[in-house]
């Protein structure tokens, strides 16, 4: 009767391999639950950064339109920072999020920057080269005299606009 009561007290092995199994399954599915939870995060804080530096651009052309000033947008690649400057004085400044960082900017005139006149349309052209957390990269085009801005994300050895 005593040898019973002790039997009774442990797990058998089937019920240790069904619980242990059972935690490898939610593990499981929970890893990979916070990889697609970490692409999808990093997805959209690369959008946010590629819309709010074309916004910035855009905001910086509407400055200068409304103002009837010239002026010309500086991309500090080591601070990861946009700066709109007017006649010598900054006028408004971005900090990019930490997420997502600047390569490399490429412009027609290196030594200006991109330079906007007073009715917001612009002479330069140039690229703007960014890489997010998972090594993913963008290139944000200017073409000269115009409004058009275009997102693209490098796909293999090309980049593919982004929709």
């Amino acid at each position: 009767n005593m040898r019973g009561r002790f039997m009774r007290r442990g797990f058998t092995l089937i019920e240790m391999i069904l619980v242990l199994s059972i935690m490898g399954i939610i593990g499981g599915v929970s890893v990979v639950s916070v990889k697609y939870y970490n692409t999808i995060k990093n997805k959209v804080d690369a959008d946010y950064s590629c819309n709010s530096i074309v916004s910035f651009i855009n905001n910086s052309k509407m400055y200068c339109r409304e103002n009837d000033c010239s002026g010309i947008i500086t991309f500090d690649v080591p601070r990861n920072e946009i700066k709109l400057v007017v006649e010598a004085s900054m006028v408004s400044k971005q900090l990019l999020s930490n997420k997502i960082t600047m390569k490399q900017v490429i412009w027609n005139d290196e030594k200006r920057g991109f330079s906007i006149e007073k009715d917001g349309y612009s002479d330069t052209s140039g690229s703007i080269y960014l890489k997010d957390n998972n090594l993913d990269e963008y290139k944000i085009t200017i073409r000269v005299a115009s409004k058009f801005i275009e997102i693209k994300k490098k796909v293999g050895s090309d980049y593919v606009s982004v929709k």
